[in-house]
């Protein structure tokens, strides 16, 4: 059940093949290096490293290179406009993998605990709302207006994460010894197969539920990963193509490999 639940979180650096990450399934293998964190602002959109601002993009499609105005011909130009809509699209895709990975650990966290908390609802909300604060902080380094990619990575890849997880699904499972096991047992040695069967059947049912649910929410998150992975390549090459009718950006580049 752990690693069902880290898995969805982990998904969003997976998905986005960040740093030596990669995202593979039987058809899908995504991996790209992001050289700068990325940010849409009223100025346009913006590379930087450092809080250092490298590239710039207006609004009215012109271009600056730490902060240098780059003067472009026609076909510069209309490459450099190309590559400007689709570093933009990029943000709102990688934003919707990771609001989908959150939420699908959300689910998990909330049917597990739902199963083995079933007596105690009010820890079960608890366990709920760490998640919920757990992913609202991952999401900080991503959404609809920026991109920390070495910030996703580090965030998902920490040891207080994995810990995070470890600790909520190891008190759930002892809460849940301590509540049930005592009683099947007591159960059991009486006689009572009513109670246990029903207790049997429970178990059964939730994970086959469980099971059915994340299986329906990782195809819609491989969808999504394979959309935006696909966006990543096209975005490689339209930087490959201007790198070429403007070798003063190849110093520039978004994506590395």
């Amino acid at each position: 059940m752990k690693t069902i639940i880290k898995s969805a979180a982990v998904a969003v650096a997976l998905s986005l093949g960040l740093g030596t990450a990669t995202a593979h399934s039987d058809d899908l293998a995504c991996d790209a290096d992001f050289a700068y964190n990325i940010d849409i602002k009223e100025s346009g959109l913006s590379f930087s490293t450092q809080d250092q601002e490298k590239v710039l993009i207006t609004s009215s499609s012109e271009l600056f290179l730490d902060g240098q105005k780059q003067f472009l011909s026609s076909q510069q130009l209309e490459l450099l406009e190309q590559y400007n809509q689709r570093v933009r699209e990029l943000l709102p895709l990688a934003s919707g993998v990771a609001e989908e990975a959150s939420a699908m650990a959300i689910e998990a966290v909330g049917s597990v605990t739902a199963a083995l908390l079933h007596d105690n609802p009010d820890k079960a909300e608890e366990f709920v709302a760490k998640v919920e604060t757990i992913s609202a902080e991952l999401k900080q380094h991503i959404s609809q207006t920026h991109l920390r990619p070495e910030a996703v990575v580090d965030y998902v890849e920490s040891s207080d994460f994995e810990a995070e997880f470890e600790s909520l699904i190891k008190i759930a499972v002892t809460e849940f010894m301590e509540n049930n096991v005592g009683e099947m047992v007591t159960a059991a040695m009486s006689g009572n197969e009513k109670k246990v069967k029903a207790f049997e059947e429970r178990m059964e049912s939730f994970g086959k539920d469980l099971e059915d649910k994340m299986e329906l929410r990782a195809e819609k998150l491989e969808l999504q990963a394979e959309k935006l992975c696909d966006l990543v390549e096209n975005i490689d090459k339209t930087e490959t193509q201007l790198v070429k009718a403007f070798n003063k950006f190849d110093s520039y580049q978004l994506i590395t490999k």
